[in-house]
């Protein structure tokens, strides 16, 4: 469809290397398979403590973290923007989307207009009002300077957006797209006041910058305007932990009260330190998959990709390499979506079946190839150590190379035969336009079929329900058969925090400790 905005560049918003993915996971459907629990979060005191300053251990912060909300492209950016701003929608502890500084976002007949509709009261750090005006002012900032995530929304015409009165605004989109809401939950389209300048920054959120170290720690105090009440703490420390064990050292030791997201293989550590920690486990669509680019030999030959598919054993994967925090995948996205499909079979390692495959397609075994990938988490080695060891039992000589996170997302990414990446948090449209439809910005696989492209371009743009979930069906039965991703594990979001903490809660959706949502945690009174 020429002019479409699905045939333009899909220049997305978020590299491959943050954890933290917060677009279109439209609601809560199916679990992936049981994985081990962890010690269950307690019920919480209904008062914490007001005051103190709460520490929290992150393993994300570097000097690449921007402190403007519409450049944010890594954890620690994102962990940062969700003190400093506020969004229009965010994923709730339910995992749906979910209303913030809108009152609601709702669609007119077809799904080409909306209106939004802005809380009563909201007002940045500044003290300017959060209005119509503000928010428009925030796309057209987007489109006018070219950032980034105005190329995550194509659909959007920032000519088109009319304020109505100081609370109600109107989109009216190039084209109807039913994933409008999802988009508003990025920390990349937070609003900002006119005239905002990230060398002071200004937004509506819980927390005001007082230092900041790049890469090292930074600190906020708490914002009294904020709309949804003053945090209950006076201050927040995120400091950064480039080792998984001094990260939990640092909580048992008394460093700081909350490691988010802490390597499975250490939960022992934690509980073997007594009651006075708590470690709360949950599953999530995160996943780390490996990526068949079909540009390079010897993954241009469907037959050696469905061989690499068989012939990794999923469920000890995750035995081996993620201590048991984690659920079995079958080479689809997105599980907690609620059109994933559920209908397929799940696949099973069969070692045997891909060695013939390839000995009857005339390779001489072993088949040799790179792997390259980056630590980008604590247990990543580990799992490509124990993918090669599965690869070598079906046919395949694999050489692991892993590099640092700069050097895997520099000149030669997209490159590389073979390599992983970490995603998460994505429904299934966010994951097709970020990794699989043609002109995805961040496809190392290098895949492309125009019948998955058409089908996707039906979808989005398919009002009813059950027509949508047959053709996003088909789209996953389509990646499941001729994909090129090895999509084998997800992941488990394991946080762990003090009991002088209260107020914690589960945000399966979103990354990180708390879901970063540090304002509503307090000190027990």
């Amino acid at each position: 469809m020429p002019g479409s905005w699905t045939d333009n560049a899909r220049r997305l918003l978020i590299p491959l290397m943050v954890p933290l993915m917060v677009a279109a996971l439209a609601s809560c459907g199916g679990s992936p398979t049981e994985s081990p629990t962890a010690q269950q979060t307690p019920s919480s005191p209904a008062n914490p403590h007001q005051g103190g300053t709460l520490r929290v251990g992150i393993t994300s912060l570097s000097t690449a973290d921007a402190l403007d909300p519409a450049k944010v492209s890594t954890a620690g950016g994102y962990a940062i923007a969700g003190q400093l701003y506020d969004t229009l929608t965010e994923y709730g502890t339910d995992g749906k989307v979910t209303m913030r500084l809108a009152e609601s976002v709702e669609p007119g007949d077809t799904a080409d207009k909306w209106t939004v509709t802005l809380r009563d009261g909201a007002v940045f750090s500044d003290g300017s009002p959060v209005n119509a005006k503000a928010v428009r002012h925030t796309f057209q900032r987007i489109f006018d300077e070219k950032l980034p995530p105005s190329t995550s929304m194509p659909y959007v015409d920032p000519a088109a957006i009319t304020v109505v009165d100081d609370r109600t605004l109107t989109f009216t989109l190039k084209e109807p797209t039913v994933l409008f809401p999802e988009a508003l939950t990025s920390p990349t389209v937070s609003i900002v006041p006119e005239g905002f300048t990230p060398a002071k920054p200004v937004g509506s959120g819980p927390f005001v910058l007082e230092t900041n170290k790049p890469g090292t720690s930074i600190t906020f105090t708490a914002n009294t305007r904020y709309w949804g009440g003053k945090p209950y703490a006076e201050r927040l420390e995120l400091i950064s932990f480039e080792d998984a064990s001094a990260q939990v050292n640092a909580l048992i030791g008394g460093q700081i009260e909350m490691a988010s997201s802490i390597d499975p293989s250490l939960v022992p550590v934690v509980k073997a330190a007594g009651d006075k920690y708590v470690v709360d486990s949950y599953a999530t669509s995160g996943t780390l998959t490996w990526q068949m680019n079909v540009k390079q030999k010897p993954f241009n030959d469907p037959v050696v990709r469905q061989a690499l598919r068989l012939a990794v054993n999923r469920k000890e994967l995750i035995d081996q390499a993620m201590a048991g925090y984690g659920s079995v995948g079958n080479d689809v996205f997105s599980p907690f979506d609620a059109m994933y499909n559920k209908s397929l079979p799940q696949r099973q390692a069969d070692p045997a079946q891909a060695k013939k495959l390839l000995q009857d397609a005339g390779y001489t075994l072993p088949i040799k190839v790179e792997l390259t990938a980056a630590p980008l988490t604590s247990y990543a080695d580990r799992l490509n150590e124990v993918f090669v060891r599965q690869a070598a039992v079906a046919g395949f000589d694999i050489t692991f190379r892993s590099v640092d996170s700069a050097t895997y997302y520099g000149d030669g990414y997209g490159t590389y035969p073979l390599s992983m990446s970490y995603w998460g948090f994505l429904g299934i449209f966010d994951q097709a336009a970020f990794t699989i439809v043609k002109d995805a910005p961040y496809n190392a696989t290098k895949w492309q079929d125009d019948e998955y492209d058409t089908l996707y371009d039906q979808a989005v743009q398919t009002v009813d329900d059950a027509k949508r979930a047959d053709l996003v069906h088909q789209m996953q039965q389509i990646e499941y058969d001729r994909g090129a991703y090895v999509v084998a594990v997800f992941l488990n979001a394991i946080n762990a925090y003090s009991t002088s903490l209260t107020g914690y809660s589960t945000y399966p959706n979103t990354d990180g400790g708390n879901g970063y949502h540090f304002n509503t945690i307090g000190f027990v009174s």
